[in-house]
């Protein structure tokens, strides 16, 4: 390999190395690595003809490759939405952002060509997630030290800078180690496997998510779905686990509790008035429901929750991109959804090697579960977790890409 090619694949795996680890704030943060990135494509090629030459067949592969057309009609709609927006900066710059999200979804897709690369990036992705684990239990230990205990006042966010975050980036990375530890022959594979699999879930269950615990819980159940019925008994003895754990009991005995959810339907309902509100068609610009929030809140007090609430989002994805981006984007956003989840299951049917296949099932339940996630939140907006779901995506269409179905087979 060229050294611009080295120096290309070793940006991305410290782009995802230190993606959940650096800040989102402040001057040292994994932008710095994608800028680099990006400039280091643009040398390329502007004085590497094969490089330039690659980039343009790139082109032509993006132009038949639906699930990134999606994302790009849906990044265009961000964009002009800014033209609605009360603050356009906000729209335009977070609009910038998501394109940083598809800079890194194309790199993995398209520049990432050989077997052995690949693996790389995906144990990069899940090593890290298991980095990740440890930093949790030094920081459990850490509270535990101080004399408190793990509850609703001490909940653990990692370097994820939310718990809820934590709890939704340990789910991208949970099934793909469960799949890897079902299908692994070799004891240390297993014995490593295994390990991932106990740090992620004690991420999701000391993060005390409600969210991630039900995504949990039905991850578990889609496993014995698509990949063995057998597997069906664990789907079963997984709620009865968490309902022995303290942390996990109460967050879950909190789903039926009103008062903990009264806030939320309140939001729904401002949302929906804000859409009635002649935004069916073009929203009221990209991350602009923070903004308008506090307006419609003060107009109509039967849905004032508290003073200290400031909703940034709908907690609802769907809500989200109808609410600020108008019909268009919840249509571009649903196709998104729709060509994403057939190209997965087309995967899952045309790989041959059932170790490949099982890293697929694992892609595909993480990916369905944080849309589950998304119903009752918005993730979405948190770079940390939405840039592990185009990951995980970029490493299943580089898969497209590349001829030989068993690339996988010698994790």
């Amino acid at each position: 390999m060229n050294l611009y090619g080295k120096l290309n694949n070793i940006l991305l795996l410290l782009f995802i190395l230190l993606s959940p680890i650096l800040p989102t704030y402040g001057k040292i943060t994994s932008d710095l690595i994608i800028y680099m990135l990006l400039f280091l494509q643009i040398i390329g090629f502007i004085f590497i003809k094969d490089e330039r030459n690659q980039t343009i067949t790139n082109l032509k592969k993006i132009l038949k490759d639906k699930m990134f057309l999606t994302l790009i009609f849906l990044n265009i709609i961000m964009y002009t939405s800014a033209f609605v927006a009360l603050d356009k900066r906000i729209s335009i710059t977070h609009s910038i952002r998501f394109s940083f999200y598809l800079f890194i979804f194309y790199v993995i897709s398209y520049k990432i060509t050989t077997k052995k690369n690949i693996k790389i990036v995906l144990n990069t992705f899940i090593f890290t997630s298991g980095l990740i684990g440890i930093i949790t239990l030094i920081q459990v230990i850490t509270i535990k030290l101080t004399g408190d205990n793990i509850d609703l006042f001490h909940r653990v966010s990692s370097t994820l800078e939310n718990p809820n975050n934590l709890g939704a980036y340990s789910i991208f990375s949970i099934f793909i180690c469960i799949m890897l530890l079902i299908n692994s022959k070799e004891r240390v594979s297993k014995n490593i496997y295994g390990s991932l699999v106990i740090l992620l879930l004690c991420n999701i269950i000391i993060s005390q998510s409600r969210n991630a615990l039900l995504a949990l819980i039905l991850g578990v159940l889609l496993i014995s779905i698509l990949y063995d019925k057998r597997y069906i008994i664990f789907s079963a003895i997984l709620p009865i686990i968490l309902f022995i754990i303290p942390q996990s009991r109460v967050r879950l005995l909190g789903i039926f509790d009103f008062s903990q959810n009264s806030s939320r339907i309140k939001i729904w309902k401002i949302t929906e008035i804000m859409i009635k509100n002649k935004n069916e068609l073009f929203g009221i610009g990209y991350e602009n429901f923070g903004l308008n929030y506090p307006i419609y809140v003060n107009s109509n007090q039967t849905y004032f929750v508290r003073e200290s609430l400031q909703a940034v989002h709908p907690h609802n994805i769907f809500l989200k991109f109808q609410v600020e981006l108008g019909i268009f984007g919840t249509i571009a956003f649903i196709a998104f959804l729709i060509v994403s989840m057939f190209t997965l299951y087309k995967l899952i049917n045309s790989t041959n090697d059932k170790f490949s296949k099982s890293i697929f099932i694992g892609i595909t339940i993480s990916f369905l579960v944080f849309q589950f996630m998304n119903l009752i939140d918005s993730y979405y907006g948190s770079p940390k977790v939405i840039i592990s779901m185009f990951i995980i995506l970029g490493i299943a269409n580089s898969y497209k890409h590349i001829k030989k179905s068993n690339y996988y087979s010698a994790l």
